[in-house]
């Protein structure tokens, strides 16, 4: 017990497994017996589902020391292409996704062409794209409508041997992840995320890296904004603004540093998980003071955005000062990179 406990402390994951167990711990003392339900739980994990996944496709391009600020953009153009293949371009549901998927990943292969090849800085490389994606998703589907099939969005949040299908759609893409951890490509992600001038002395291709922890963001973001669509059963241009900064959040709050090199997948599902249940914790707090359960929702979200946009704030400025520490220090300093976390 003991050695776990150490083992524990010395994981990037563990402020995030604290604070999701704080979330949990709150929860139950604000919703009561309720939250030990399973329409609590499947709730909980179809609602937050997208968001874990950003979470996810967010840290494996942290983890280089780059960050992708269009994966909310991503996100949307995969939620409009779907409806708008499968609605007015009367397209089979499973075509229309797949391509939907493939569009996602494509826009993650452009992001790793400027960070990798073209050198571009991943926030501003990112930035323009989010603006660009943000466009298209916009002129593929001008205004919110359309729909999912019934069979699809009820399967989304059904229970599965006890499990919802959301819950299974994040345990196959972490189980994706804890595969490509294991292979060469997931050192190599830490190691040129710690420090890339010796990754590539020792012979990494650190751009073919770079490019690839891109490429598998848009992979993953593609799976969460199809998740996103099963959630909401409809097209809308503008929902996926919030995932961008929220993924950063949680992988802030699940102990990966955006810095590079040190992380947790592990942790940034936590992180993720947490801030989902801050809008638990905010509902059930102000529902005896607000009335109308459409500015009760609005309340929760504006809170849970507000913590997030605070986090990511923190979040920089420590990447910035840990930057100008090591910078200060001289090649002699020790980065924590190497180590192996899920």
């Amino acid at each position: 017990m003991m050695r776990l406990w150490r083992r524990l402390r010395s994981s990037p994951a563990a402020s995030g497994y604290l604070l999701l167990l704080l979330g949990i711990i709150v929860n139950i003392l604000v919703q009561g017996p309720d939250f030990f339900t399973s329409y609590n739980f499947n709730s909980l994990l179809a609602v937050n589902a997208p968001l874990v996944l950003a979470a996810i496709a967010q840290t494996v391009v942290v983890l280089t020391g780059g960050i992708d600020l269009s994966i909310g953009s991503n996100m949307t153009l995969v939620n409009t292409v779907a409806i708008a293949l499968a609605n007015q371009g009367h397209w089979p549901v499973g075509a229309s996704w797949a391509v939907a998927l493939v569009a996602a990943t494509l826009v993650g292969v452009g992001n790793g062409l400027m960070v990798a090849y073209l050198r571009i800085p991943p926030l501003l490389a990112t930035f323009a794209s989010m603006s660009v994606v943000g466009g298209i998703a916009l002129w593929v589907w001008p205004k919110p409508g359309g729909m999912v099939p019934p069979e699809i969005y009820t399967a989304y949040g059904a229970p599965f041997l006890g499990v919802p299908v959301a819950g299974w759609i994040i345990i196959a893409v972490a189980l994706l992840w804890l595969v490509v951890s294991r292979l060469r490509v997931g050192t190599y992600l830490r190691a040129v995320g710690g420090r890339e001038r010796s990754a590539y002395a020792s012979g990494i291709n650190t751009a073919a890296v770079k490019f690839f922890a891109y490429t598998f963001c848009g992979f993953i973001t593609g799976v969460a904004g199809l998740c996103l669509t099963a959630l909401t059963a409809s097209g809308d241009p503008k929902i996926g603004l919030l995932f961008g900064l929220n993924s950063i959040a949680a992988v802030i709050l699940g102990g990966s540093s955006l810095a590079g090199g040190w992380g947790s997948v592990g942790g940034s599902i936590a992180g993720a998980l947490f801030l989902g249940l801050i809008n638990n914790i905010v509902f059930f707090l102000f529902r005896n003071f607000v009335s109308q359960i459409q500015s009760l929702t609005s309340v929760a979200s504006f809170y849970q955005q507000l913590l997030a946009n605070l986090i990511v704030i923190f979040g920089l400025a420590s990447a910035a000062l840990t930057q100008r520490g090591e910078a200060g220090s001289g090649p002699g300093r020790r980065r924590r990179g190497g180590t192996q976390h899920v």
